[in-house]
């Protein structure tokens, strides 16, 4: 199991935000980022989504995640990187006007503090983008890749909520702002690098053998989708109201 979970190796990271490039760019299109001035990634890893949010916005980004080595992949130099608890920013109140978040807020140990710390930094008129998945509404096909349950225990026992998705929409609301959903609906052909990323978790003999077995008949299947796997994504976007 790696050391930290809840972060990729860098090829992996960056392939996993390569096939959410197309819905994020269509949520951050509709928060307006060309116009944003101060925007905040909270969990930016590896940085693979970072360099997107700088190309995008007219102003700065900063970056923060729990860990920050000086061998940390830079992909945007413009950043600022800071080495951070989600739950306890070290910015001031309404620092910024956009907050982004991407498979970062399923492995908060308290979703509701960083929430709340993320609505104090979050300036009126801003807005928070979140792109968070939810296994348990998972869609697999055929029965032999199924996984679904051995996703959810793995991602519990290394301490993530796999169906974090569907509890933030809620939550936003309750701290005051306005949240617009998607549900992000298009099966994926089922490939062996994704059931790769489960070597990354505590899995017991068994999930690991039902892992290479899944894998294997996805190799072997004849068709491209003969095989798909389809978790939902939520795509969040809560606005902090004027006034």
């Amino acid at each position: 199991m790696a050391t930290r979970p809840d972060l990729p190796n860098p090829a992996q990271a960056d392939a996993l935000a390569g096939w959410l490039a197309g819905p994020r760019g269509r949520l951050l299109r509709r928060v307006h980022i060309a116009r944003r001035r101060s925007v905040l990634e909270i969990g930016c890893g590896h940085g693979s989504v970072t360099g997107d949010l700088a190309r995008r916005c007219d102003g700065t980004v900063f970056c923060v995640d729990r860990d920050i080595v000086p061998a940390t992949p830079r992909k945007d130099t413009s950043a600022v990187l800071l080495g951070a608890d989600a739950a306890r920013l070290p910015f001031t109140d309404s620092a910024f006007d956009l907050i982004f978040c991407e498979n970062v807020l399923m492995w908060v140990a308290d979703l509701d503090s960083v929430a709340r710390e993320a609505v104090r930094v979050l300036e009126p008129g801003g807005a928070i983008v979140a792109i968070e998945p939810d296994y348990g509404g998972t869609i697999e096909h055929p029965a032999e890749i199924s996984l679904r349950d051995v996703w959810i225990d793995g991602l519990t026992r290394a301490g993530a909520d796999p169906c974090v998705g569907r509890r933030l929409p809620g939550l936003l609301e309750s701290l005051g702002l306005r949240v617009w959903v998607e549900l992000l609906g298009v099966p994926q052909p089922a490939t062996p690098e994704a059931t790769a990323l489960l070597s990354d978790l505590p899995l017991t003999d068994d999930e690991r053998a039902r892992a290479r077995q899944a894998s294997g008949a996805i190799r072997r299947a004849g068709g491209v989708w003969e095989t798909f796997v389809h978790v939902p994504y939520f795509m969040i976007v809560a606005d902090r109201q004027t006034g």
